[in-house]
């Protein structure tokens, strides 16, 4: 995948309004790439400071695995989580 595909993702990543989440499969969706949400998880690995990648969860509402402080902006904001940790996607994913 080139590095197109990256910028492309982290445009997308910017508009995710805060209070609201988007999966890594639902973002290669939108740009039509739907077999590539591993790769939107590189994307955020690599991401530029700022970017709100903490607004990308797995499809499962699961965290990332590395992502230490990612709860905690995500609870800053308002987003909801389950008896299990994972964000309660019916109440919060983006609808773009």
């Amino acid at each position: 995948m080139d590095n197109g595909f990256f910028t492309k993702v982290y445009q997308l990543v910017e508009k995710i309004p805060k209070g609201q989440v988007a999966t890594y499969s639902q973002i290669a969706r939108i740009l039509e790439q739907p077999h590539n949400a591993r790769v939107v998880g590189w994307a955020m690995n690599k991401a530029p400071q700022g970017l709100p990648c903490h607004r990308v969860v797995k499809k499962s509402g699961e965290l990332a695995p590395n992502f230490l402080n990612q709860r905690t902006l995500l609870e800053q904001e308002g987003v909801a989580f389950d008896k299990k940790g994972r964000v309660v996607l019916t109440s919060c994913n983006w609808n773009f």
